[in-house]
Formats: C-alpha cells, sequence, structure tokens
C-alpha cells in the first residue's frame, strides 16, 4: 500500500472552495457590522452635507444637509412628531464626542401633533441650512447627529 504524495484533485476543490465562501462570509459579515447593510431595516435615514463657503472668522458657518428618509418596506408607513419644531432635530460634536452646538430655538411652535405619510418604496428628502456658531466650531473633523421624523442617525462630517 501506498501512501499519496499529492492531494487529489477533489481535494484541491474543497479547498478552494472553503476559501471562497469563508471570504464571502467575512464581506457579509464586514458590512452588516460596518452598518453600511442593515438587514430588515424598514426605514434609512441618510445625511448629505455641503458647506456653502469656507470659514471666515467671525462669520457664521452655513452649511447646507440633505436629508433622505427611504422606506424599504412594500407598505407605507405614518410619521408623527410632537410638533412641527420636532420633526428635524441635530446636534453636533467634536471627534471625541464632546458636545459643541445644537440647533437654536428660534421659532415658536404650536403644541400641535404633526404628521404625514410615506408610501411603499418610497423616499422623501427636505434640505435643511444650518448656520455653525464660528466661537465654537472651527474647520476640522465633527459629527452630526440628526433626527428627522423620530428617526435617527449620525455621520461625520469636515468643516473647512
Amino acid at each position: 500500500m501506498t501512501t499519496p504524495t499529492q492531494p487529489s484533485d477533489l481535494g484541491r476543490r474543497m479547498t478552494n472552495m472553503s476559501f471562497a465562501v469563508l471570504a464571502a462570509v467575512g464581506v457579509i459579515v464586514y458590512f452588516v457590522y460596518t452598518g453600511n447593510v442593515k438587514p430588515d431595516e424598514p426605514v434609512t435615514l441618510t445625511l448629505t452635507t455641503s458647506q456653502v463657503e469656507a470659514a471666515v472668522p467671525g462669520k457664521p458657518i452655513k452649511v447646507d444637509l440633505a436629508v433622505r428618509l427611504e422606506n424599504n418596506e412594500d407598505k407605507g408607513i405614518s410619521l408623527t412628531a410632537g410638533t412641527r419644531c420636532d420633526v428635524f432635530r441635530w446636534f453636533l460634536t467634536d471627534a471625541n464626542k464632546e458636545f459643541v452646538q445644537s440647533q437654536t430655538e428660534d421659532k415658536v411652535c404650536a403644541q400641535v401633533t404633526v404628521s404625514t405619510w410615506l408610501e411603499g418604496r418610497h423616499a422623501m428628502t427636505e434640505t435643511f441650512p444650518i448656520e455653525l456658531d464660528p466661537k465654537r466650531v472651527r474647520p476640522g473633523e465633527y459629527r452630526l447627529f440628526v433626527r428627522y421624523w423620530g428617526h435617527e442617525t449620525n455621520q461625520e462630517i469636515s468643516i473647512r
């Protein structure tokens, strides 16, 4: 009886297939863990920021914030907020998650519940202008936290 010195063709194929399956599982786990893929997430909230102009000492820093709320289910959902002012809220932290600035209460809101409807497989987008205080915010890296129609997200932003 002789001992085989080379792996059989079947053994090589099994090894290659094992590595391919491990790589595929690794990629899926990575994207789920980092939050790039959210399985079974009925509603997703995404942010897009654009700074209107570079920061100038003594002048408010103007940032446009586009908010997109997407219904990923087939059926529509009802969106409700306690007041008109509670539909959109934000605050800013530095890279160490220390509070820097939040939304100011310039307008008076009637204490009336507001609601809207978002159809299934549809999205709604709104753009909000934000003015950041130059005494609190300087060019650098920050994290913006947003609540829109009761859904929350956060994103890193760079102020230039």
